[in-house]
């Protein structure tokens, strides 16, 4: 079974396969299940599952390139989020069932649920459902995302060494969970921190900002390239997209780049020039931003801020 030190750098992300929060009748799925199978190949090992995602389709997808694979059950890390935007807490065991079928396993990896699930339910109720699939065998660990620090702080004291991950959004321009001590914190506890849209789905290297153009000539490097090696070297795990075969290609030769000391210290203490980061909405009162969307407001807010 995949532990911690087994990991691959970069794991493969599943937002946008087989559609997002719907199905798309014109996503190429056979295009897409190719690229998942050779992400795998080339020893890609954390994958994330998630039955919302494009209505059940993405986990079907990633089952059958999986299946397609060289790979064995116990060669891959399973990461089943749910979201319970259209279920109940309740159906949170059926959800798993699902991915389980999909795989044909008897266990998950890890379940993670999100901080709006805290929010909805109590927390003594979310944990029981943990505690209980826990206790089947269901899944190996729990994880939780986009939580504040002091969830993340609260799930750790409950669950200990059953915590696996937190997954964030974290990347060049949006480094909130940073500044918050989220992340600080798990790598405290030897707690995984996943990241998504490290690349901001290409926006961030959209921008040209002068230190990434800078670096990306030195390295003879992408700027994505660039942002990756950056991420992985601060011992985060990034997750990516990709459906072809070169762009997997491109993700991956940012492992071969070893950022020297200064580069990454200039990389860290980057500051996005004139941006005030808007106010998080933790609670989902509707007074701020949902921080699960810091990356996809980014543009605008800059934008916005610039004109002022």
């Amino acid at each position: 079974m995949v532990s911690k030190k087994d990991l691959f750098p970069i794991g493969i992300g599943t937002w946008g396969i087989g559609g997002f929060a719907e199905k798309d009748p014109k996503a190429d799925v056979a295009k897409q299940q190719k690229a998942l199978t050779y992400m795998l190949n080339k020893g890609m090992n954390f994958v994330e599952a998630n039955m919302w995602y494009s209505k059940g389709m993405a986990v079907d997808i990633l089952s059958k390139a999986f299946k397609e694979s060289t790979k064995k059950r116990d060669d891959v890390f399973i990461c089943q989020a749910v979201y319970l935007k259209t279920n109940k807490l309740q159906d949170t065991e059926s959800e798993v069932d699902k991915v389980l079928e999909c795989f044909e396993t008897d266990h998950i990896d890890t379940l993670e649920f999100t901080q709006s699930v805290f929010i909805e339910y109590q927390f003594s109720d979310v944990v029981k459902v943990i505690e209980d699939l826990l206790r089947k065998g269901k899944t190996r660990f729990t994880s939780i995302t986009n939580e504040n620090p002091e969830l993340l702080e609260k799930y750790h004291r409950y669950f200990g060494d059953k915590l696996f991950s937190h997954e964030v959004c974290y990347n060049f321009e949006v480094r909130e969970n940073e500044k918050l001590g989220t992340i600080p914190y798990a790598q405290t506890n030897d707690i995984l921190t996943v990241v998504y849209q490290p690349l901001r789905r290409n926006r961030t290297a959209n921008r040209n900002w002068h230190l990434l153009v800078e670096l990306a000539e030195k390295y003879k490097a992408t700027q994505n390239q660039i942002i990756l090696a950056w991420i992985v070297s601060k011992g985060l795990l990034p997750l990516t997209k990709s459906e072809t075969p070169e762009h997997v290609d491109e993700h991956l030769a940012s492992l071969n780049i070893k950022l020297d000391p200064e580069d990454i210290k200039r990389l860290n203490e980057f500051v996005v020039p004139n941006y005030k980061s808007p106010k998080i909405d933790w609670n989902k009162t509707g007074d701020g931003i949902d921080v699960s969307q810091l990356s996809n407001v980014f543009d605008e807010e800059y934008d916005k801020q610039q004109i002022k």
